[in-house]
């Protein structure tokens, strides 16, 4: 995940000497810009490593293997390479006595940004070939191995006779992996990824399968759930290899309906209605005017709310879309828009791509009924910074939203760290709204939040021993 890496180390950068008169959030700022000019030479060169190899992972056994020989279990002999690979593996990894030596795995879409600071060598897992699945027999659940694309998984259950029922929020080409160490936005009207997510297989540590979490039903709410505790934080503590999914059943019928907004107040009023109305949606997505053309070409409305309403017969899908239209009032129209998780693989894939060239910042969790007022304030930061911002967000049942906003604007680490600050200003000012991104969690400072950095650290710690997976990093 990186979370504690990033964390670890400016927590021990700010007690360098060089570095004491420099205030936290400089010291972060220096960091993710790479301002080297600011910092110690220590810092430049952990910020300057990268793995040293990546390997392309088809079976669980290479990974048992590749812990065990980096935590010193194994000989590199046991892994069976060519004499011309062990050695490459050899001096690139930097194999030798009290030299620890860590792995994490490489997502394969961003949302946003990478952790600041970088593995310092080790091995790099490329989960792209591991990507099969197994559908459970008598019942709606699934096997995925971490490699597997989101939407690869969406099609296979529909064929099978299963619905998937978390979609990605920002319609990237996510595999299931990049919601466990990367920064996949899986959601649905009904929760967030780990409510569907029933176990997860695992390498730890010491080379072993560690199962995480129950594959055959969900624990959710039980006092010994340890699977959704740990969730956020699993590749902290495990290697996942495969995640164990609660499906449902494929609808009879199904429709994805399109509703437009020429106002924002219009808007914030009918999301607050539809999340607090109790019906029946799989999702409900919105997208401002810069959102709607991201994931269509062409103009289009200020602002479209798109619901998908499964149902068991025609019959009763009409009868939810006429409730629906009475529950959100001030619609201007209803459009003919296609479905963007329901259509063809390489069609989704476009849309992926055009998704992606937006600066992405991170996701603003708020009351649905604000999120017409974030967009203005997004807005306005837009036009201090010169440059154009849309919104893509995914309404909850609970009557809560995620907010992602996007600016059309070159990625470079200064332009991202701004824009990024500018939206934690805005989410402030937003009541009961809170900005969550890689950058958030390092400038939250309050005691409580480093209490409990500090006790995550400390298990890491623990349950790592071996220092194998994720290690920290130290300037």
């Amino acid at each position: 995940m990186g979370l504690l890496r990033d964390w670890t180390f400016v927590e021990e950068a700010t007690r360098i000497p060089a570095l004491s008169e420099l205030v936290r959030e400089a010291l972060i700022r220096a960091m993710f810009v790479r301002d080297d000019r600011a910092l110690p030479a220590g810092i430049v060169g952990a910020l300057s490593q990268s793995p040293s190899v990546t390997v392309k992972v088809k079976d669980d056994v290479e990974v048992r293997k590749l812990v065990r020989v980096l935590n010193g279990e194994e000989s590199t002999m046991s892994l069976g390479l060519s004499a011309e690979d062990f050695h490459y593996f050899r001096k690139q990894v930097g194999i030798g006595r009290d030299r620890e030596i860590g792995l994490a795995a490489e997502p394969r879409a961003l949302l946003a940004y990478d952790w600041i600071v970088p593995e310092q060598g080790g091995v790099l897992l490329d989960f792209g070939a591991y990507a099969a699945v197994e559908f459970a027999e008598g019942g709606h659940r699934a096997l995925a191995q971490v490699g597997m694309t989101w939407k690869a998984l969406y099609d296979e259950a529909l064929a099978k006779g299963h619905f998937l029922p978390f979609v990605p929020a920002v319609p990237l080409d996510f595999a299931l992996g990049d919601g466990l160490w990367g920064d996949a936005p899986f959601t649905s009207f009904a929760g967030d990824f780990g409510a569907y997510v029933l176990g997860l297989r695992t390498i730890n540590a010491y080379g072993e399968r560690a199962r995480v979490g129950f594959e055959d039903v969900s624990v959710e709410g039980s006092g010994y759930d340890l699977l959704h505790a740990i969730l956020p934080y699993a590749t902290e503590f495990f290697m996942p290899v495969s995640v164990g999914v609660r499906l449902a059943a494929r609808p009879a019928a199904r429709k994805t309906l399109s509703y437009t907004f020429d106002d924002p107040g219009k808007l914030s009023a009918a999301v607050d209605k539809l999340t607090r109305s109790g019906r029946t949606v799989a999702w409900a997505q919105v997208a401002d005017a810069l959102g709607g053309s991201a994931l269509r070409p062409g103009a289009a409305a200020p602002f479209t709310l798109q619901v998908s309403v499964p149902a068991s017969d025609p019959a009763g899908l009409a009868a939810r879309e006429k409730g629906l239209d009475a529950t959100l009032t001030g619609f201007a129209g209803k459009a003919d828009l296609p479905d963007p998780y329901d259509v063809p693989a390489d069609a989704y894939r476009k849309t992926a791509a055009r998704v992606a060239r937006g600066l992405f910042v991170g996701e603003v969790r708020l009351p649905a009924r604000a999120l017409g007022d974030l967009q203005g304030k997004v807005q306005g930061i837009a036009g201090q910074a010169g440059v154009k911002a849309g919104l893509l967000a995914s309404l909850r049942a609970d009557g809560t939203a995620s907010a992602f906003p996007f600016f059309e604007a070159q990625k470079d680490r200064v332009r991202v760290y701004e824009l990024s600050k500018g939206v934690h200003r805005v989410a402030k000012t937003v009541p009961a709204a809170a900005f969550v991104s890689r950058l958030a969690h390092l400038w939250e400072d309050s005691a409580d939040y480093r209490v409990r950095m500090d006790h995550l650290r400390r298990l890491k710690l623990e349950i790592d021993a071996a220092h194998v997976l994720e290690p920290l990093a130290h300037p």
